[in-house]
């Protein structure tokens, strides 16, 4: 029944007629296909940023609020993981284009309100380039929602590094469904800085640890991530847990609902600014 959320399982008079009774948002996914471990298949940010764009749409549903959830753009920006097998990527000058290209298509059919959902950490840095730029070009503006920032709150209650493939994005996966092997799963990298440092890498002792690092810090280049985990975590997925999942989409669903009306509103001039 999820397919009626998604537009590339719509007709195209199907879509047309949805714009007809009106779309609060389309949500527009973005993963990676990428490593993750010994654990879970390539496709695992692509799986999580869809998935939680489906269930929004659910949960909207329930509330009287119609969301849309465009094709997952699945080849992004993974250089850094390329030393495995399978990893794929795209430049960023191309990347850049490639958002451009898709939010055009979306906005050209009418869609008002676009929400980008993003399920891979490397994505971010071009991501939010990519939405100043759009906004600065066509004043059209979008939220760019990732799920650690919405579920940080919990996240931040594990005590555990949260970089990649670790307890908080297993935990995720599982709770979503994911193919999630458990008993593959490792913990390696736990210090990233060490490993760093181990590695024979320029790092400096104020390198950003990991999505949660607090205190006086600055921003490092992305590792090759091979030079520093032989299996590609960078943390502790053995720790992960169906039940610590379900809390994080608990937490991160109906926040990302609360975006897409929030935008939608005030975009249609529901508010007042």
């Amino acid at each position: 029944m999820t397919e009626r959320h998604q537009l590339e399982r719509m007709t195209w008079s199907e879509v047309d007629e949805a714009l007809s009774r009106g779309v609060t948002a389309v949500l527009l996914p973005f993963g990676s296909i990428e490593q993750h471990g010994h654990h879970m298949p390539l496709d695992t940010d692509c799986f999580i940023a869809r998935e939680l764009s489906i269930r929004a749409a659910e949960h909207a549903e329930a509330e009287g609020v119609t969301l849309l959830v465009a094709p997952t753009v699945n080849v992004t920006l993974s250089w850094y993981h390329m030393q495995y097998p399978g990893s794929m990527r795209l430049t960023t000058e191309t990347f850049l284009q490639v958002f451009r290209d898709v939010c055009d298509s979306l906005f050209h059919h009418g869609f008002e309100t676009v929400v980008i959902v993003n399920g891979h950490g490397g994505n971010v840095p071009a991501l939010t380039v990519a939405i100043n730029h759009y906004y600065e070009t066509t004043g059209r503006r979008m939220p760019l929602t990732n799920w650690l920032d919405l579920g940080s709150d919990v996240i931040a209650e594990l005590d555990t590094p949260t970089i990649h493939a670790e307890e908080a994005e297993t935990s995720l996966a599982l709770a979503l469904g994911q193919r999630v092997d458990m008993t593959r799963a490792t913990r390696d990298a736990f210090n990233r800085s060490d490993a760093v440092r181990d590695a024979g890498l320029p790092w400096s002792s104020l390198g950003r640890y990991d999505a949660f690092h607090r205190g006086p810090s600055v921003t490092v280049p992305m590792d090759m991530l091979r030079e520093i985990s032989p299996s590609g975590v960078i943390g502790d997925a053995t720790r992960a847990s169906a039940e610590t999942g379900e809390r994080i989409l608990d937490a991160v669903v109906p926040r990302l609902v609360r975006v897409a009306c929030d935008l939608a509103a005030r975009a249609t001039g529901a508010v007042e600014a």
